[in-house]
């Protein structure tokens, strides 16, 4: 074991099925995924790390049958083991009832937009956004650094960009399609601040009671409470 904070993924790499929403009472609810923070990685021992239908067809095939699902956290940068139902019973959408996208977990954390002040009538407040509890965590091109975000709304003048945002106070990730206007009548195309950056990632709340999890030893500066 080194001393290094990355957890081997069984079967290799750091792509996997980032979990966006998580519908109430479904089966991905009750497996006990988080949005934003997990990534489902295997399935029944079989690494998930090509976009292609295997998840969906694993699904399929174990209708109303536990499976065993691997999933990383990228609040806890732990791996652990689930056991989810897929089920077309529980009266939502989809087997799982998540939505998902798949992606590198590596930096997740770190990729992320803080929505600030929102002015009124602007583009930001059209598209819905939520001042200081809205974290923009992607879009549909990958993006890798600060500026990635802001020579996007760049390209997209006048044109609709979808945005994935995941809300603090929601704990779940929803699309929101925002239209920049440099016209719009205020500063910027957007209307809002955007902090990136150290200060401005995601708070990790500690995970409910019921939820047993062991944290990683080395938490630099944590205070014991």
């Amino acid at each position: 074991m080194g001393g290094s904070q990355s957890v081997e993924i069984p079967g290799g790499g750091t792509e996997g099925y980032h979990v966006l929403r998580v519908q109430e009472n479904s089966p991905g609810h009750r497996a006990g995924l988080e949005p934003f923070f997990d990534f489902i990685v295997s399935i029944n021992e079989l690494r998930l790390n090509k976009d292609n239908d295997t998840l969906k067809d694993l699904l399929k095939t174990n209708v109303e049958k536990p499976v065993k699902m691997m999933v990383y956290s990228s609040k806890t940068l732990e791996l652990r083991e689930t056991s989810v139902t897929p089920s077309n019973m529980w009266g939502g959408q989809g087997l799982l009832g998540v939505s998902i996208r798949f992606c590198s977990f590596e930096g997740a954390n770190e990729n992320v937009w803080h929505v600030l002040e929102v002015e009124p009538n602007s583009p930001a407040a059209l598209a819905g956004l939520r001042p200081h509890s809205d974290y923009i965590i992607g879009t549909d091109t990958v993006m890798n650094e600060s500026e990635d975000l802001f020579s996007l709304i760049e390209t997209h003048e006048g044109k609709p960009l979808k945005l994935y945002v995941y809300n603090t106070d929601t704990d779940n990730c929803r699309e929101v399609v925002i239209t920049p206007n440099s016209a719009w009548g205020g500063d910027g195309s957007l209307g809002c601040g955007i902090g990136y950056g150290y200060l401005h990632r995601i708070p990790t709340k500690p995970f409910e009671e019921g939820k047993k999890i062991s944290l990683p030893g080395q938490v630099p500066g944590a205070p014991m409470s």
